[in-house]
């Protein structure tokens, strides 16, 4: 049993690059090929400087206490509930006025390959942030979890804001490369005629996480501005080949997806040493590794889409559609094709991922699917995430209509 009645649902992300929450608040109606919506208002709220190296030294470490991991696991919830509220009393409304919420949460491991484990063969996927905790603090229920039942059945967990992508642009009527740099970069390639049976995509590999970490190292500044950094740099010959024999990821053959247990310290550290012993300037390693976030996304391109069809336009979203030079670097590569940013689709670059799990959500209380097997690499369809209800009166569920 279904139900069409708008929803008004607030969307969450927190991604690999830590540096704070994204708020979307969405009114949808209808669900799958008939979903529509409406973004109503929205705000990115950043992490502290100590909270975001919390999280990631959290991520970055080899060895956690179970007790850190307990903790921080009730600790983001309750930072996030306090964000929401503010957001709401900013907007004049209520947690009355919200029907649902839909929680990224914070990645911390992710293994959709399996390995041995006790005499198994198992995958995992681990976000904290627990949405039991958001619904109760909030008093709104929420849908969080989404990746684990499509690693369950044989995914890789991720993409999944391709499912928003295809609800996005299906009707365009073009073929279009959806690009989405974060920490991670990642594409999905939406078919002209809008059959999700057509639909590919896949993380890529770096976005702005190692740019991020060098200009942390490099000069103790959090991220390279409009990518003027790399702009007065020059390209290194050879710590680009260096990166590109260092990273077996950008040519792995699909399905895909991967975070920082890829691309963490240790990886930047290495290229760092190789920099510093060839004296390689900070200027031109920023440069160099700005320019692979765009390689990165080309390869992939040519490895798994270019001979599937013509790509019409190029459609960039992220914190990386704001680095001017990386940019540059796509505009490059993807000389024949016309790049436009996501706003000329009426969506805040800043809240797509939000959105997106917004729409997740939606789709999770109307129990439909909404991984894409030939994306992840599932077996079958999923619905995904875990409903995390509160007091009946609040609860949003087919028997209320």
């Amino acid at each position: 049993m279904k139900f069409n009645n708008n929803l008004k649902i607030i969307g969450l992300m927190s991604g690999t690059s830590c540096d704070g929450l994204d708020i979307a608040l969405v009114e949808i109606s209808g669900f799958s090929e008939k979903t529509s919506f409406q973004f109503i208002n929205g705000k990115t709220v950043s992490y502290s400087p100590a909270q975001r190296a919390l999280l990631i030294d959290f991520i970055s470490t080899d060895k956690i206490e179970l007790k850190a991991v307990s903790q921080l696991n009730f600790y983001l919830p309750k930072v996030w509930s306090e964000m929401i509220l503010n957001f709401l009393n900013e907007i004049g409304l209520n947690t009355s006025d919200i029907d649902l919420i839909g929680s990224h949460g914070q990645t911390v491991w992710h293994q959709p390959e399996t390995e041995e484990f006790e005499g198994k063969q198992i995958s995992s996927t681990l976000q904290i942030g627990d949405p039991a905790v958001l619904a109760q603090l909030l008093d709104i229920t929420v849908v969080g979890d989404f990746r684990v039942a499509d690693v369950t059945v044989g995914g890789q967990g991720a993409p999944l804001i391709s499912y928003f992508d295809w609800i996005l642009l299906k009707d365009v009527g073009e073929n279009i490369l959806s690009v989405n740099i974060g920490g991670i970069s990642n594409f999905t390639y939406i078919p002209q005629d809008g059959d999700i049976s057509k639909v590919e995509a896949l993380d890529c590999g770096p976005g702005n996480v190692l740019i991020d970490m060098a200009m942390q190292k490099l000069f103790n500044k959090p991220y390279d501005e409009n990518g003027k950094v790399a702009t007065s740099g020059a390209l290194s010959e050879e710590l680009f080949h260096f990166i590109i024999s260092n990273d077996e990821f950008v040519n792995m053959a699909l399905p895909k997806s991967t975070g920082r247990e890829q691309y963490d310290l240790r990886f930047i550290e290495k290229l760092l040493k190789f920099a510093a012993d060839n004296n390689i300037s900070r200027e031109n390693v920023i440069h160099t590794i700005s320019s692979y976030t765009a390689y990165a996304i080309f390869k992939n391109y040519q490895l798994f889409i270019k001979h599937i069809a013509i790509i019409d336009e190029l459609i960039i979203s992220g914190g990386g559609l704001y680095n001017e030079f990386v940019i540059s670097k796509l505009e490059e590569y993807f000389k024949d094709i016309e790049v436009r940013p996501i706003t000329d689709y009426g969506i805040d670059n800043d809240l797509k991922e939000a959105i997106g799990f917004a729409i997740l959500a939606n789709e999770t209380i109307q129990s439909q699917p909404s991984n894409i097997p030939n994306v992840t690499g599932a077996k079958r369809s999923a619905i995904l995430g875990k409903i995390c209800r509160v007091r009946v009166e609040k609860v949003v569920c087919a028997e209320q209509f």
